[in-house]
């Protein structure tokens, strides 16, 4: 798959980096909206779900044509899969470490 582009061209990696936080910022902030009103397993399902979707959408839209997605798919797939993975492994170590932190005092 080609490198996904998180930018527009000229923009620093500060500000990618400061545009990527803003981002998952407002997913987050919306997901705890979303829990105030509705379990948080059908959010956490929905958020995941809508992730898919648009990380499909990224992949299509960078190939340029069906042939290219049908060469490209599989690796793509990997690739989202193993950042999700590397994000979850990092944020379960973080509330493992900060557990009384985060969930004692939140609840």
């Amino acid at each position: 798959m080609a490198e996904t582009k998180l930018t527009e061209p000229g923009n620093t990696e500060a500000e990618s980096d400061d545009a990527f936080w803003r981002v998952a910022d407002t997913f987050i902030g919306s997901a705890n909206e979303q829990a105030a009103a509705v379990d948080r397993g059908v959010v956490s399902a929905g958020f995941a779900y809508a992730s898919a979707r648009f990380n499909a959408f990224v992949i299509a839209s960078q190939c340029g044509s069906k042939q290219a997605f049908e060469t490209e798919k599989a690796a793509a797939i990997d690739y989202f899969v193993n950042q999700y993975k590397l994000a979850l492994t990092e944020n379960v170590a973080d509330y493992q470490a900060n557990f009384d932190t985060y969930i004692n005092n939140n609840a």
